[in-house]
């Protein structure tokens, strides 16, 4: 009795289970991938948002500043978005 074609029959079942295994893995590295792009759209997305709010929070700032009576405060604030801009200005002199 010969054994080989036993062999030769387990040997393609297992060559099939790594086929489907290999398949599934790389769907699933597909799945992944594509997860991983959205959420990073996601976090640029919201990093946006974060610039905007905080952008928007200091001009609420500054228009807080300038229609309060604190005027040491407000010069204070002022003098800090001058030097802002002055670097700003000369970055682009560069």
């Amino acid at each position: 009795m010969s054994y080989t074609p036993l062999v030769l029959e387990g040997i393609e079942n297992k060559v099939r289970k790594l086929i489907f295994s290999n398949q599934q893995l790389k769907e699933e590295k597909r799945q992944l991938s594509d997860e991983k792009q959205a959420l990073q759209e996601q976090i640029e997305a919201l990093k946006r948002k974060i610039s905007q709010l905080e952008d928007d929070n200091n001009k609420i700032k500054v228009a807080r500043l300038l229609s309060g009576h604190d005027t040491m405060q407000a010069r204070q604030q002022v003098n800090e978005l001058l030097r802002e801009i002055d670097k700003c200005y000369s970055l682009l002199n560069r």
